[in-house]
């Protein structure tokens, strides 16, 4: 079944597969990928409820926009309320390292699809994001073996998430594909 994933993700447009090059980290020191996210505060107030996703996943803009809602109860349905200097801590990090600053290839392309007057608040608005996760997405909605429910959890199906690569080839869908 693996083989026949790959097959599929190996059908997609050339330019998914340039990017893909630009997603996997050979190394650890590697600027492909993205920047693995090593901030403590931000580890703890953001990876406690979820995936802390790489700060280069974003535009500065929309990291700001997730801080400014997070308050009124407009994070994905919750409110979470933050110290100030806590906030500020968190939107200093993640917008020093944001899509749109970030040295990391994956950072780059990420930001090639987004124009300037666009603040995608989710992830899934970005459309390269979009793009590379259609045929996932559609296995997650027919497959009902398939153990990831979301697109979201980016750690549930890529193996060096935190490591900040994103690489096919660590592509592991739990309940379709083998190790």
């Amino acid at each position: 079944m693996r083989k026949a994933l790959i097959a599929v993700l190996l059908a997609a447009p050339l330019a998914l597969h340039a990017a893909d090059d630009r997603f996997h980290k050979k190394t650890p020191d590697s600027m492909m990928g993205f920047m693995a996210v090593r901030d403590a505060t931000y580890i703890k107030e953001c990876g406690t409820c979820h995936f802390a996703y790489s700060p280069g996943l974003l535009p500065a803009r929309s990291w700001i926009l997730q801080l400014d809602r997070m308050a009124t109860g407009k994070h994905f349905g919750e409110s979470v309320q933050l110290p100030p200097a806590t906030r500020a801590q968190i939107q200093e990090y993640l917008t020093r390292n944001a899509a749109d600053v970030s040295p990391y290839e994956g950072s780059k392309t990420f930001m090639e699809g987004v124009k300037a007057t666009q603040t995608p608040y989710r992830l899934t608005g970005v459309r390269i994001f979009k793009e590379m996760h259609t045929v996932i997405h559609e296995v997650i909605n027919t497959k009902n073996k398939v153990k990831v429910r979301s697109i979201t959890n980016c750690n549930a199906c890529h193996r060096r998430a935190d490591e900040g690569s994103f690489g096919n080839d660590e592509l592991y869908i739990p309940g379709l594909t083998g190790p």
